[in-house]
């Protein structure tokens, strides 16, 4: 089986992905700057910075002593909550490097480490790609710019053969916000903005991120693809109005 590389891979999303491609048999080789918590995985695990094109590097030539490279998960994030008055241009760009800027680089090794076979790419947006949250403006443009980023990769890069998609989530029960779905109220608050009545799994994100890596997503390119269970649809009026 090809090899994928997956950036941010110890994050929930992110580790999510990474079972899911193992399972399926493919070769994963994780860059995160949080180091392996079962040693297994040392020998495909970059510990490192994935906005550093060598480190990146590192990680594609890991799994191309193997055999062919072909694919690539971008799953890195970064904040600086803020309200946008007190917000610096500083601070903005570094959110946008870590979650847009970083993914240029691996988009390109993937192109040349894929040799012209077919290969695929996707990019982890949210739902605040398209919405706004008081304090988040960094973050949300951000996602935004991910977002034309995979968009622009699949037109220009198409021809070349390789395919580019985002998956945008809504609300997904990680580690990183646990703080907000494990106190009982908040969690109560959340669901009842849920149409499915719960929270999404990093797996199910993860099933949709493995799928447009796949075969059988062989003419989906362009695409951004929310998977939100419906919280984004929902009409804003109250309940019983």
């Amino acid at each position: 089986m090809s090899g994928v590389v997956v950036l941010g891979g110890a994050g929930g999303i992110g580790s999510a992905v990474v079972r899911a491609l193992r399972e399926q048999g493919r070769r994963v080789a994780v860059v995160d700057t949080a180091a392996p918590s079962d040693p297994a995985d040392s020998p495909m695990w970059i510990t490192g910075d994935a906005t550093d094109p060598a480190v990146v590097g590192a990680a594609f030539d890991r799994l191309a002593g193997e055999g062919p490279v072909t694919g690539l998960v971008h799953c890195l994030l970064s904040e600086h909550r803020a309200a946008l008055a007190e917000q610096s241009p500083d601070a903005v760009r570094k959110v946008l490097d870590v979650g847009a800027v970083s993914a240029v680089e691996p988009l390109q090794q993937l192109l040349a480490r894929a040799d012209g076979r077919p290969c695929a790419a996707v990019l982890v947006s949210s739902v605040h790609a398209a919405f706004a949250w008081a304090g988040q403006a960094p973050y949300a443009m951000a996602k935004a710019a991910l977002e034309a980023l995979g968009r622009a990769a699949a037109v220009e890069l198409g021809p070349r053969r390789l395919r580019c998609n985002v998956v945008r989530p809504g609300f997904v029960a990680v580690p990183r916000n646990a703080h907000r779905w494990q106190n009982a109220e908040r969690r109560d608050a959340l669901i009842d903005a849920q149409p499915l009545g719960r929270l999404a799994q990093p797996d199910e994100i993860a099933a949709m991120i493995t799928f447009l890596l796949s075969e059988q997503a062989g003419f989906v390119s362009g695409a951004t693809i929310t998977v939100d269970g419906a919280q984004t649809v929902v009409l804003p009026e109250p309940k019983n109005s």
